[in-house]
């Protein structure tokens, strides 16, 4: 394992990427536990040292922001004492001429291993009314002076026609909870496909859900970039837990026009569990009705 503040073995896109630079040695199995398992060791690593920006810092384009945000504490640890696969999570901010954006708030929100969100927000989200009163997978933070922002969480789950995503806001000046507050980026970061059926083939508490339903490229939200790259979190497995980074680049000038990404969902459209565009014609409950939880949770 690299030491703190150094540079991480390459490990782009893959969980299977060997622990050491030309090793043959195989990638440890992914841990359970939760965020207890993540070390200070495992935060200092800076995995942008040696990835740069040399392609350049295109804009990172707009997502729905969905049917399940809600309010997100200040704070790094976002589990609230949920178990799951440790994943500990790095978001780089830069403007379109590749400077760091020092604090600026990253906002992040995301399923639990069965799929289910926490909070009061639509009941498509919660697949368990009892997590209608927690904020588990929630949280904000401000970028230093870098511009990264960190979280330690666990691996999300998936729900019927989404593959796994985490959410994320980029706000400036003081933190708004409300969905329509200005932001200066909302957009998702998913995880590759190879990636996801290993976790849901071999990891604890994940194995049990089976294999997610929709891959990358029928996702509806970014299922028709032809270029998912930047929107794909970049991985590497540190003693079975996962290292999860990605440089997202934001305006110069919050009057630019934004990008959309591109999928099957109008932009500001629904992205949680069983909302419009999803397979079977669900559709988000009437009031009053509490939607079936997703299959498999």
């Amino acid at each position: 394992m690299p030491l703190p503040g150094r540079a991480a073995p390459a490990a782009i896109g893959s969980a299977a990427a060997p622990a050491t630079a030309g090793a043959a040695k195989a990638a440890a199995p992914w841990l359970g536990g939760g965020t207890k398992a993540i070390t200070a060791a495992v935060r200092g690593i800076n995995p942008f040292a040696a990835a740069g920006l040399a392609g350049g810092c295109r804009l990172t384009c707009e997502a729905t922001i969905g049917p399940c945000h809600t309010l997100s504490p200040e704070r790094m640890d976002v589990s609230d004492g949920w178990d799951g696969l440790p994943l500990h999570m790095q978001i780089r901010v830069v403007n379109e001429r590749c400077e760091p954006v020092a604090g600026t708030i990253v906002e992040i929100w995301h399923t639990n291993h069965t799929g289910g969100y926490s909070g009061q927000i639509h009941r498509m989200c919660n697949n368990d009314a009892a997590d209608v009163n927690k904020k588990f997978f929630r949280g904000y933070q401000r970028t230093d002076g870098n511009g990264v922002a960190r979280f330690d969480s666990c691996y999300p789950g998936w729900y019927r026609g989404r593959a796994v995503h985490v959410h994320f806001r980029i706000l400036q000046g003081s933190y708004d909870p409300a969905d329509s507050a200005a932001s200066w980026l909302t957009s998702q970061l998913l995880f590759s496909d190879a990636l996801n059926s290993e976790i849901f083939a071999q990891a604890p508490l994940y194995k049990d859900k089976g294999q997610p339903d929709t891959r990358l490229d029928v996702d509806n939200v970014l299922g028709q970039e032809p270029d998912k790259t930047p929107y794909v979190f970049d991985v590497q497995n540190l003693g079975g837990v996962m290292l999860a980074s990605k440089t997202v680049v934001v305006r110069s000038d919050s009057a630019d026009k934004l990008c959309q990404v591109k999928g099957s969902m109008p932009p500001g459209g629904p992205g949680g569990p069983g909302g419009p565009g999803r397979p079977g014609g669900m559709r988000p409950p009437r009031p009053g009705m509490m939607p079936p939880p997703p299959p498999g949770t």
